[in-house]
């Protein structure tokens, strides 16, 4: 009877325990970034499905949160989310995408805006967490307090100079260069020296022209205020550290009027190196560095180079040339203010390099009595082959010229009726022109399309005589105005000509290997 009588306590003992295990869980603190992934997600009050719960927004699928806590419930796992330092709610795990946030460091330190994408109110890239756009902050400084690791991705949280607020910005947007927030027209205390030892670091010698021109970038910084290490950073970067053609035969250090299609034609040229600087400078400060300039975007490089340089690295790459000549000093440059010094218009001396003065190899003079006929209504005459460039004149139709010249550098175009026409130098008034191949005949001159050979009769089982690489000028000779050509055995023809170099030495070409542009 006794054991009937326990019966009912032991089993009242056992419902006691099932009761007892299947309490509520507890929470687990959680470090995340999350964002919800479905429109159907749910915020619950608490971690069940069965509490009160509000649709998420539009904006709630365009932001990220802080994710605080996890906790498993109704078989899944629930995850609680803030916005900002206010809690939100608990979303199911099927709804939301977690990413991992580790702390890399909490020492203070101050960088530089590059000036791309936005500041956001967290560590995250959403749309609706986007705060100070950074692109009208370019250089601005950052005091920086955490740095974090979120996924892959790495984050500083600092305040931008000239606002209030803490915002979190993601590494690939910051750099520890000053320059390139610095005031260019603040001068440098960099030295003729300095200048010359980067150079010397960079395997040039002390014939280089940037070695040479070191003392006149010093100069220059006295006379008109631009920083010194801008700009020979600027011509270190254009010449490829003094290395390019038009710096070498047109003392142009800066690129200026080097256009893609005649880089090396149409660019600039001065008489020495310091008459470049005086040109480049007087421009620089009138058109980019003063306020009422054509093209003002502000004083650092970074904001230079939005008007300036399609390559948008362009003023990274010469702040990084600044700090390899000598190093940022915020103090220094702290109590300097930028020059107001006026800059005097520079002697322009056109793109012309004077005929006593060494030629690039790519400037290829034609051979005598290459004659052209205008063929259009008029052929104008322009300053430099570039359909923008200044016009000296033009030609009637049927007036013969004399062709004198064409360059390597100067690149071909498509014509009104979609061929290929290039540009001739002649010499019109006593200096050089150029017009358009598609406005004159030239019934004499051709330019190899291939790399040819050369033949002593017309047909490949003659004797090869010498080759022509491509873009050669070959002088065809003619007969009652019209190319000398012949047929070979298999009816292919070719055109016979003035062997490259000589006016006397014939040759026979084979036509389908050379040009005539028209």
């Amino acid at each position: 009877m006794k054991l009937k009588w326990l019966l009912p306590i032991i089993l009242g003992v056992g419902i006691s325990l099932v009761a007892t295990n299947t309490l509520e869980a507890k929470a687990a603190k959680v470090n995340q970034i999350g964002t919800i992934t479905t429109k159907t997600a749910k915020i619950y009050k608490t971690a069940s499905k069965k509490s009160q719960a509000t649709s998420v927004s539009t904006n709630d699928l365009k932001r990220s949160f802080y994710v605080r806590e996890s906790k498993k419930a109704d078989q899944t796992t629930y995850y609680r989310i803030e916005k900002g330092t206010t809690s939100l709610g608990w979303v199911a795990t099927k709804d939301i995408k977690r990413t991992s946030r580790t702390l890399v460091s909490t020492q203070k330190k101050t960088m530089y805006l590059l000036g791309t994408n936005f500041a956001s109110t967290m560590p995250a890239t959403t749309a609706s967490n986007q705060s100070y756009n950074l692109q009208i902050r370019r250089g601005k400084t950052v005091v920086l307090n955490r740095y974090e690791k979120i996924g892959n991705a790495y984050w500083y949280k600092g305040i931008i100079s000239g606002t209030t607020k803490a915002r979190w910005i993601r590494d690939n947007n910051l750099t520890n260069n000053g320059f390139v927030g610095l005031d260019l027209r603040k001068p440098s205390n960099v030295t003729t020296k300095d200048l010359q030892a980067l150079l010397l670091s960079k395997g040039k010698s002390p014939d280089n022209i940037l070695y040479r021109l070191a003392p006149e970038f010093i100069k220059a910084q006295a006379s008109t205020g631009v920083n010194a290490q801008f700009m020979f950073a600027h011509a270190a970067l254009e010449t490829g550290w003094g290395n390019s053609t038009i710096a070498q035969y047109k003392n142009n250090l800066f690129g200026y009027q080097a256009y893609d299609t005649c880089p090396i034609t149409c660019s600039k040229y001065f008489p020495t190196g310091e008459a470049g600087l005086k040109l480049y400078a007087e421009k620089i400060v009138n058109n980019y560095l003063t306020k009422t300039g054509a093209y003002y975007n502000g004083m650092n490089v970074l904001d230079m180079n939005v008007r300036y340089a399609m390559d948008q690295e362009w003023g990274q790459k010469i702040a990084f040339i600044m700090q390899s000549t000598k190093s940022y000093d915020a103090k220094y440059y702290s109590k300097l203010k930028s020059s107001i010094k006026k800059v005097g218009k520079a002697t322009d001396y056109g793109s012309e390099i004077p005929a006593n003065k060494p030629q690039p190899s790519s400037m290829v003079t034609l051979p005598s009595a290459v004659t052209g006929t205008v063929t259009a209504s008029a052929a104008t005459v322009h300053s430099i082959p570039y359909i923008y460039g200044a016009r000296y004149g033009s030609y009637p139709k049927g007036k013969k010229i004399t062709i004198k010249a064409y360059h390597h550098d100067v690149r071909e175009f498509t014509n009104a009726t979609g061929g290929k026409s290039r540009w001739y130098r002649i010499a019109f008034d006593g200096r050089q022109g150029w017009i358009r191949s598609d406005q004159v005949t030239t019934a004499n001159l051709a330019f190899t399309n291939i790399d040819a050979t050369l033949r002593d009769d017309a047909g490949t089982k003659y004797q090869q005589v010498g080759n022509a690489v491509k873009n050669t000028a070959i002088k065809l000779i003619l007969k009652n105005d019209k190319p000398v050509t012949k047929k070979d055995q298999v009816k292919k023809i070719w055109y016979q000509a003035y062997k490259p170099g000589s006016t006397k030495t014939k040759i026979w070409i084979r036509s389908d290997l050379v040009t005539i542009f028209k």
